[in-house]
């Protein structure tokens, strides 16, 4: 499949691809959608093992961030951007504000924010050369850290899918599984305990397992294939994508996934797997949107307290989408993809789209 066809199949508006050889920034700017406003998405550095790689990671978490932000209910549209890295030491001040000044060159079509390999350190780097980075440190103007916000979002769509697959509106001692005790798996545990779940947790980075369970002693490590075969109520993916392929769909002892992890699943075919075994799948694109409403609240100058608020409203979200799933026999994540696209198509009949010239004053905002 050429880049354009790749472009055409999964309905993008454009990619950019921008170099610098004094830095060595080698990155990619993929907007998806912005009938509904300027795409918006996180900044990924980190290593691939070949541009195809990188060119088809910036096209599949760009979409799903216009899913996201359409199904969240905000004036947002969907995209990404990746920086491609051999080595962590490729990521100095020079590269961070070359690749900040090739956003400009989009005039606010796309927003950039913190992701996998960037973090407020690089965003107000990157700030100082952009307007159009956003995700900020409290000290530098910003809300603050996002994962808290997607980690409440997550615990929302765990409620939520507890309702609907156990009957259940409480959590307490429900076994969970968290995989991933990083920024959003941390600040899960903490809801899941406070619940009164029995919560087991996995991750190869012993460090950040060693800050979790000293900060919670009631939660029990396991490693990470041991956390698969666990019999427990809700297997929660809070790291990289792709964890559930196939064999572990098959293999799954989990009523629900419900998860921070963008597009978990390895496609199509494990979630049908994982419906046909009557496994519950929260769409990772509606129970984490947590983070881009925060950076949405942010971009309009709205308090931490109205993000909040915002994001307690995926719980009711995530019940919309079940309740479209079963009515319309179709999986959640199809039901979540047919919530988003009616939204921007919407749009689309009062002849709103921002990307088509209108409403470009949006793109002062940040």
């Amino acid at each position: 499949m050429s880049y354009f066809e790749m472009l055409n199949h999964h309905g993008h508006e454009g990619v950019f691809f921008c170099a610098d050889p004094e830095s060595g920034l080698r990155g990619m700017i993929a907007i998806h959608d912005t009938t509904l406003g300027p795409a918006l998405g996180g900044c990924r550095m980190k290593a691939y093992a070949c541009e195809a790689d990188a060119l088809s990671d910036v096209l599949r978490l760009s979409r799903a961030m216009t899913y996201k932000s359409a199904v969240a209910g905000l004036n947002l549209g969907g995209g990404k951007s990746v920086v491609i890295l051999e080595r962590p030491e490729q990521k100095t001040p020079a590269l961070l504000k070359a690749f900040a000044e090739r956003i400009n060159l989009l005039k606010g079509h796309y927003i950039g924010a913190g992701d996998v390999g960037s973090d407020t350190h690089d965003l107000r780097l990157m700030r100082q050369v952009s307007p159009f980075i956003t995700g900020l440190a409290k000290a530098d103007g910003g809300l603050g850290d996002s994962s808290i916000l997607t980690a409440l979002g997550v615990f929302q769509g765990i409620q939520a899918a507890v309702l609907e697959k156990l009957g259940r509106h409480d959590l307490d001692g429900l076994k969970i599984a968290v995989q991933g005790a990083g920024k959003v798996g941390f600040h899960l545990v903490e809801h899941l305990l406070n619940a009164g779940c029995r919560v087991y947790i996995s991750d190869p980075d012993l460090k950040a397992l060693a800050n979790a369970r000293e900060h919670y002693p009631g939660l029990l490590t396991c490693d990470g294939q041991a956390l698969f075969e666990q019999e427990v109520d809700v297997f929660s993916p809070n790291a990289i994508g792709g964890v559930i392929t196939n064999d572990i769909a098959h293999g799954l002892k989990a009523k629900i996934v419900a998860g921070g992890a963008n597009n978990p699943l390895s496609g199509q075919k494990a979630a049908q797997i994982l419906h046909e075994r009557g496994i519950l799948y929260a769409p990772d694109f509606v129970i984490n949107a947590g983070g881009v409403i925060m950076v949405a609240c942010e971009i309009e100058q709205l308090p931490f307290a109205a993000a909040r608020e915002k994001t307690l409203g995926i719980y009711e979200t995530t019940r919309r989408v079940f309740e479209l799933s079963r009515k319309a026999h179709l999986l959640p994540w199809n039901a979540a993809q047919r919530l988003a696209l009616n939204r921007i198509e919407e749009a689309q009949s009062r002849e709103y789209h921002y990307g088509r010239g209108q409403h470009l004053e949006r793109a002062a905002l940040v």
